[in-house]
């Protein structure tokens, strides 16, 4: 059976919801079952990819940490918007691993190339 493209669209800050960590493990969980997995951070979502960051003060996972677990389950397509990356004043030297930053034009082509895409 051939693998799924699934595409993870990650909008929300990291510590406001658990959402930001159960999103990431269910991207960890595709790449399990061997679904051709990527994600993309928009929006609020490019703060979850911020290095220097802890969920030790709010007793919660930090996210960063779970992020850096993508390459690991073979989810290595992890893309960034560049607007969203922009506006917050954040840089590509600023995250916790490589990533591919992509324009709104690029982000369409990649949702349109998708079999599935999950929206957190």
């Amino acid at each position: 059976m051939e693998a799924r493209r699934i595409l993870f669209l990650l909008r929300q800050p990291p510590y406001a919801t658990g959402h930001a960590v159960e999103a990431i493990e269910s991207i960890l969980v595709a790449g399990v079952f061997e679904q051709q997995a990527s994600v993309l951070f928009r929006d609020d979502g490019v703060w979850q990819l911020l290095s220097n960051q802890s969920g030790d003060a709010l007793g919660a996972r930090t996210v960063g940490k779970v992020v850096q677990a993508l390459p690991e389950y073979e989810v290595e397509d992890i893309y960034v918007c560049a607007e969203s990356l922009k506006e917050r004043g954040l840089k590509v030297e600023d995250l916790v691993l490589p990533v591919k930053v992509v324009s709104q034009r690029e982000q369409q082509a990649l949702i349109s190339a998708q079999q599935a895409v999950v929206n957190d």
